[in-house]
């Protein structure tokens, strides 16, 4: 026999399951989502290292690679020679190229020096705020992106599969994805798990990070760098 519950327990108990949906329902409106594969990704308006606006929709039709880098991540810097020799070359076949750096505390001089020095022959953004990094969910660098002809996101995750910062990997992720995507074919792995650091973000309360703070993590990381 199943016992009565007075009208008083019952009515608390309803509030309380009321009041746990409610913190659920705007939690989950509150946290952006991820973009998937197949869907539009989000326009930007950033400013290149010589004050030259860009904006995705700038190069509606064109194959787009975005790649969120930073200088003082080790598994970014590694993976700069290969990534500006794959630029170069899909360049004639007219796929843009173009870097995003989110991390708050590196100037855009510096910036600027160091892709002079490393050769980088595409336009590095600067996100301030990490504003367009928190849009599409981005989270380490390297961190790529690939839009197609039609602004939807065919790629995302790893540029290859190293498993250290200057080890070039034998499968490379972004060269599988655009060969298919100018030969008109699906994209066979579409997501990769990125390797690398993770963006180090403007603090919302905090003092300012220092690039001190920025660790290396790859493949199998449990440092804090990685899992926060």
């Amino acid at each position: 026999m199943i016992p009565k519950q007075s009208p008083g327990r019952l009515g608390k108990q309803a509030l309380a399951v009321f009041f746990v949906a409610t913190i659920a329902i705007t939690s989950g409106l509150a946290r952006a989502e991820a973009p998937q594969i197949g869907d539009k990704l989000p326009d930007f308006q950033l400013q290149d290292l010589t004050g030259k606006s860009h904006s995705l929709s700038k190069y509606a039709g064109k194959i787009v690679v975005l790649n969120f880098c930073s200088q003082e991540c080790p598994w970014s810097r590694g993976a700069d020679a290969k990534i500006n020799e794959v630029a170069r070359a899909y360049a004639d076949k007219g796929v843009v190229f173009l870097g995003i750096d989110s991390h708050h505390t590196t100037p855009t001089e510096a910036i600027k020096a160091h892709a002079e020095n490393a050769g980088v022959p595409y336009p590095i953004l600067k996100d301030s705020g990490n504003a367009y990094a928190d849009t599409v969910s981005a989270q380490r660098t390297p961190e790529i992106f690939i839009v197609d002809r039609q602004g939807k996101l065919a790629y995302h995750g790893a540029f290859d599969n190293r498993t250290q910062p200057g080890q070039v990997g034998e499968v490379n992720y972004v060269v599988d994805a655009l060969e298919a995507l100018l030969a008109g074919r699906e994209v066979a792995k579409p997501t990769a798990a990125a390797w690398g650091c993770t963006i180090k973000r403007a603090p919302k309360s905090d003092p300012q990070q220092t690039s001190a703070d920025h660790k290396a993590c790859g493949p199998g990381c449990t440092k804090p760098c990685c899992t926060s």
